[in-house]
C-alpha cells in the first residue's frame, strides 16, 4: 500500500518546487527553470492519473484542471525556447524574429506571475488533504495496463502515437519512487531502459517542434529545414531499434 501521508508529502514537494521554479524564472529568465516547472507538473499529473484509477470518487483529478492553465502557459515559453535552441544548432545566426518571439512569450508569462502563484497555492491547499491510501493491487494493475498499452503501440510505430507513448513512460517512471519494494519486485521494470527510450522520443519530438516553428518562419531556408528533418529521421530510426522486442527489454 502507498499511504496517503506519503502521497500527500510527494504532492506538496512537487507544488513547492513548481512555485520556486516559477519565481526564479521570472527573476533571472533562466529557461531551465521552466523545464523544471513542467517536469514537476508532469509528476503531479502522473499521480493524478493513479488517483483517478485507484480512488474512483476522488475530486482531485477534476481540481487538477484549475492548475493546468499554468502548465500550458509555461509550455508556450518552453516550445519557443526549444525552437530557438534547435535553430541555433543548425544556423549560425538565429533570426531576430525568433528572439523577439521567445522574449515576448517569457514576458507574457511573467506578467501573470502573481496570478499563477495564487492559482497554484489555492490548488495546493485544496488538494493536499484529500489523498487516500492506494492499494498494491491497484498500483500493479495500473502499471500492467499501461505497459500492455506500450507493447501494443510499439509493435508497429506510428509517429502520431510517439509523443503520447513518451507521456505514458514518464508517468510510470515518475511514480516509481513511490512504489514499495514488494511492488517493484512484482513489476520488475527496467527503469534505465525506459528512461533511454523516453529520452530518445523526446529528442525526436524536439525536432518536430523546431520543424513546425521553422516552417512558418519568414526567413525559411530549405537547406536548414532539411537538416531538421534529417535529424528527426535519424531519431526515429533509433526509436525503432530501441522498441524492437519491447516486452523483453522493459522487464528488469
Amino acid at each position: 500500500m502507498i499511504s496517503k501521508t506519503k502521497i500527500s508529502s510527494y504532492f506538496l514537494k512537487r507544488c513547492n518546487n513548481i512555485t520556486d521554479s516559477l519565481s526564479r524564472f521570472c527573476e533571472i529568465r533562466e529557461h531551465e527553470e521552466i523545464h523544471k516547472l513542467r517536469v514537476e507538473f508532469k509528476k503531479i499529473r502522473a499521480l493524478v492519473s493513479l488517483v483517478k484509477e485507484c480512488n474512483k470518487n476522488s475530486m482531485i483529478p477534476r481540481e487538477f484542471e484549475s492548475a493546468k492553465i499554468v502548465y500550458r502557459r509555461a509550455g508556450v515559453v518552453r516550445d519557443a525556447f526549444i525552437a530557438h535552441q534547435q535553430q541555433s544548432v543548425i544556423m549560425e545566426d538565429v533570426s531576430s524574429k525568433d528572439n523577439i518571439f521567445l522574449t515576448h512569450a517569457s514576458d507574457d508569462f511573467c506578467m501573470k506571475e502573481q496570478l499563477h502563484l495564487s492559482v497554484l497555492n489555492d490548488w495546493k491547499m485544496s488538494v493536499s488533504e484529500q489523498f487516500q491510501n492506494v492499494s498494491n493491487v491497484c498500483v500493479i494493475s495500473y502499471y500492467r495496463k499501461w505497459l500492455s498499452y506500450l507493447s501494443e503501440k510499439f509493435l508497429s510505430i506510428e509517429e502520431e502515437d510517439l509523443h503520447e507513448c513518451r507521456k505514458v513512460i514518464k508517468r510510470l517512471m515518475y511514480l516509481y519512487p513511490l512504489m514499495s519494494e514488494p511492488i517493484r519486485q512484482s513489476l520488475r521494470i527496467n527503469v534505465s531502459y525506459l528512461d533511454t527510450l523516453q529520452e530518445e522520443i523526446g529528442k525526436w519530438h524536439d525536432t518536430i517542434i523546431a520543424r513546425e516553428h521553422y516552417s512558418g518562419s519568414d526567413q525559411k531556408d530549405e537547406k536548414h529545414l532539411r537538416k531538421i528533418e534529417m535529424t528527426g529521421e535519424a531519431r526515429l530510426k533509433s526509436i525503432q531499434l530501441l522498441t524492437t522486442n519491447f516486452d523483453e527489454k522493459f522487464a528488469g
